[in-house]
């Protein structure tokens, strides 16, 4: 993947997105409709979906069906395992920082919940975050970095959701969301590097993205120093791959 890639990617995901969410904004501002009415919902949803149809449109025309096979469930071996620890990782510093548990979320919602999280209202994204943008722009910049650029992108994406009146991102200031999508950009970033599993990204963004519903959101210093600690995992694994990948580059070959 080359760099006029990442531009085609950026261009088709902005134009998606922006098309259909500010005209659902323009749609509640000066019509009749309302937030969660069925055509907004559905231009909302198409929304959704520009960074995975921008991705699509990326991928290789040669022998395309092998190479969407590929980006879709290529798996790196133990990959699993980094996807399960910032689950936990998330889980404790959400709930030790709330311990406020949602009534309205049953067990029943929570599963019907990350399902749509995961395919139609997050998860989706990673196609394109991780699948396309983020991995290209570690390989020209550090990984901090290239998960501080993601992270600006995707919260400039986000902007045009806190125009449509009574949609839920109006609820928490946009600087708040921009802050943590930066931080789940080390996350996200880590899982990809270490499983190069795309379900597991968008698993673990749906996720995310219920949890964070499961309990009653409070800014405190638990939550910060957990947001804290779980990057510093985070860069900790990145320097560890860093290490490993020199120590294999270094060994000498055996010529027979």
């Amino acid at each position: 993947m080359n760099k006029k890639a990442v531009v085609k990617y950026l261009i088709i995901t902005f134009v998606i997105t922006y098309a259909c969410w500010w005209g659902v904004a323009a749609l509640v501002a000066y019509t009749d409709f309302v937030y969660g009415d069925i055509l907004p919902t559905i231009i909302y949803i198409i929304g959704n979906f520009g960074p995975a149809i921008a991705a699509l449109f990326c991928i290789g025309r040669k022998d395309y069906l092998h190479q969407l096979k590929e980006f879709l469930f290529s798996y790196k071996k133990h990959g699993v395992w980094f996807f399960l620890l910032f689950v936990v990782l998330v889980t404790l510093t959400v709930g030790l920082s709330s311990m406020e548990w949602n009534p309205q979320m049953t067990a029943l919602n929570f599963f019907i919940t990350l399902l749509g999280s995961t395919f139609v209202y997050g998860g989706e994204e990673e196609l394109g975050w991780r699948g396309i943008l983020q991995p290209v722009l570690a390989k020209k910049i550090s990984f901090p970095l290239a998960a501080l650029a993601c992270g600006a992108i995707w919260a400039l994406w986000h902007l045009p959701l806190w125009f449509i009146e009574g949609h839920p991102n109006q609820s928490m200031p946009f600087w708040v969301q921009a802050t943590l999508g930066i931080f789940l950009c080390f996350w996200l970033g880590i899982i990809y590097e270490r499983s190069e599993c795309l379900p597991l990204c968008m698993l673990f963004h749906g996720f995310v993205n219920v949890i964070l519903s499961s309990f009653v959101l409070k800014i405190n210093w638990v939550l910060i120093l957990g947001i804290i600690l779980t990057t510093a995992v985070a860069i900790v694994l990145w320097l560890l791959d860093i290490k490993r990948t020199k120590t294999l580059n270094n060994q000498p070959t055996d010529i027979k």
